[in-house]
């Protein structure tokens, strides 16, 4: 169903991180964190990782990848592909801190495009097309002719995905 490498997002995908994020959006002020990417530096934001919003952002999300479930059916299908990445508007460290507890899944793992990656929001076309590149062009040579596949929660980036040519897959179908 996944082919030989698919391309997965994090959250809701492969893990459910539990963060709280309406309480993390309202401690930060905002009520969406992509305002972080447009916030002025001193506010927290522009785009500046090292930002006192970002590293609560991150922080949180590492926390929550060291206890998080992972998406069983999404695990178990990924164990039989030859190799996967991870497309995510997540940060990398919470990608990674999860992968470092199932490492039959990190040994698979060939990128991670998060946060630091993109440097923008997820939910912007360019930079979901970017990072998407950057998964497809290393799992390139597993794949082989094999179609790319998109696994992920959100119609928006099952969207995206699509118009990228992937097939792309809700994950609530993986089984």
């Amino acid at each position: 169903m996944l082919g030989r490498a698919p391309i997965v997002d994090f959250d809701g995908t492969l893990a459910r991180l539990g963060v709280d994020w309406a309480g993390l959006r309202a401690r930060l002020g905002l009520t969406s964190l992509d305002e972080l990417w447009t916030a002025e530096p001193g506010a927290g934001g522009g785009g500046d990782l090292n930002s006192a919003g970002w590293r609560a952002v991150t922080a949180a999300e590492v926390a929550a990848a060291l206890r998080a479930r992972p998406v069983e059916p999404m695990v178990a299908a990924l164990a039989r592909c030859e190799a996967f990445a991870v497309l995510t508007g997540n940060s990398q460290a919470a990608v990674d801190a999860f992968l470092d507890r199932r490492p039959e899944l990190g040994s698979l793992c060939r990128a991670v495009a998060g946060r630091e990656t993109l440097r923008g929001s997820k939910r912007d076309p360019a930079t979901f097309s970017r990072g998407f590149q950057l998964c497809a062009d290393a799992t390139e040579q597993v794949r082989g002719g094999d179609p790319l596949v998109y696994v992920g929660d959100l119609a928006w980036e099952l969207a995206a995905a699509r118009q990228l040519g992937a097939l792309a897959i809700d994950v609530t179908e993986v089984r």
